[in-house]
């Protein structure tokens, strides 16, 4: 079965607002062993959305549509399919209901062009929204979502359920990704590339901002091969393995947390409290999350950290010794600091931009790791974000000495 996305909205192709939202539809489609061979980007004009629409409706078993579903001049996704398929737009008394009711259970004043939102072409099916306001419709092969990210995220699942069994579709995928960090992709590949002999059994590499994941993907009736794969895999490259699938690191390192009844603290400099987004982002982190210390300036470091000025002096911020007194200011069973020079400026022959030093304690052992990285200012802070978090999980999990 093969799909087709497009996406409305003249600020997709003006620079203004960056896509997600194919990504994820891409995902959860290949989760389900549905093909997306095409995407196509238009703008806000009926004429072109139609053409689109046109162009894949003969092509693909189902188009997806993002984007255009609100309530301005500039929302008319809804229109484009009615006149598509040569059907009337309608207003369903129970959808207008509801839409007053959120509007009211929000304490906002609901307008006239606000009835648009529940609008849709005679026949076609609703979804509802659960977060948002205009709910998701489909109709003859064409289903159409709002463009705000966190409504498609709650509309999708619901309307992908119905297609599946509205099709009787039952082609199911399995997927595994293996999530490495610290070795380069082609010493990867050229390790584990015989273990993907079995027929049937696809596999990739994607460079991603935490490192590489392999993932393998095939038909749900061959788990157990992926699976035997797997085990091959981490016999190789074991000790590069930093978790599979969407577990991400943090996570890891929060449940071993809590299975010791430890906390942790954080005194960072150079990633201006990246590392702490990383944790109050989950859920139940209380548990383990004691402090964040945003420790930027040297008199920060002198006053909520103890560094000593001595050490400032001789040494520098970007230090060794700064890294590890920075520790000292925290009181907890496992700590990081982050000491470094992010650029562009501020770099020198002896300390160059990319220079950074991060501190991890656990219990009474102290840990400081040296690493130059390169890339932009942003790069350079989450480059050592993720450090912080595999070399932290690494020395809880296997005793590894830096």
């Amino acid at each position: 079965m093969k799909a087709a996305c497009i996406l409305v909205g003249t600020e997709l192709l003006n620079g203004a607002m960056v896509d997600t939202n194919s990504i994820y539809m891409a995902e959860e489609l290949n989760k389900v062993g549905i093909e997306l061979p095409y995407k196509m980007i238009v703008r806000d004009i009926k004429e072109e959305i139609i053409d689109a629409i046109q162009y894949f409706h003969s092509r693909v078993d189902i188009i997806i549509m993002s984007g255009g579903l609100g309530p301005t001049l500039d929302d008319i996704t809804k229109d484009a399919i009615a006149d598509f398929l040569g059907k009337k737009l309608i207003v369903d008394p129970e959808e207008l209901k509801v839409l007053h009711q959120k509007f009211a259970s929000r304490g906002l004043p609901i307008l006239e062009m606000n009835t648009k939102e529940v609008e849709k072409p005679e026949g076609a099916i609703s979804f509802e929204n659960s977060v948002g306001m205009a709910p998701a419709i489909y109709i003859d092969k064409i289903a159409a979502f709002p463009g705000v990210p966190r409504e498609l995220y709650d509309m999708f699942p619901k309307f992908l359920s119905y297609f599946i069994k509205e099709k009787n579709w039952k082609h199911k995928i399995y997927i595994k990704d293996i999530i490495t960090y610290g070795i380069p992709e082609s010493v990867l590949e050229n390790h584990v590339k015989d273990c993907f002999q079995e027929e049937g059994i696809f596999y990739e590499f994607l460079v991603k901002n935490y490192g590489i994941l392999i993932r393998m993907q095939a038909d749900a009736m061959k788990k157990n091969k992926v699976e035997k794969i797997k085990e091959k895999i981490y016999n190789i490259i074991g000790d590069f393995i930093i978790g599979e699938d969407s577990v991400k690191i943090e996570e890891k390192i929060v449940q071993y947390l809590k299975e010791k009844q430890w906390k942790i603290s954080l005194a960072e400099s150079c990633t201006g409290g990246l590392i702490a987004d990383h944790f109050v982002r989950l859920a139940g982190v209380s548990e383990v999350f004691y402090e964040g210390i945003v420790s930027y300036d040297n008199e920060a470091k002198k006053k909520r950290l103890g560094v000593q000025k001595q050490t400032l002096d001789n040494d520098g911020a970007v230090s060794e010794n700064t890294a590890r007194e920075m520790l000292l200011g925290l009181s907890t069973e496992v700590a990081i600091s982050t000491t470094g020079i992010a650029g562009p400026g501020g770099g020198s022959n002896e300390k160059p931009v990319g220079l950074v030093y991060i501190g991890i304690r656990v219990l009474d052992k102290t840990y400081v790791i040296k690493k130059i990285f390169h890339g932009n200012r942003q790069q350079i802070r989450q480059r050592t974000v993720l450090e912080a978090l595999v070399s932290l999980f690494q020395i809880l999990t296997k005793g590894c000495e830096m």
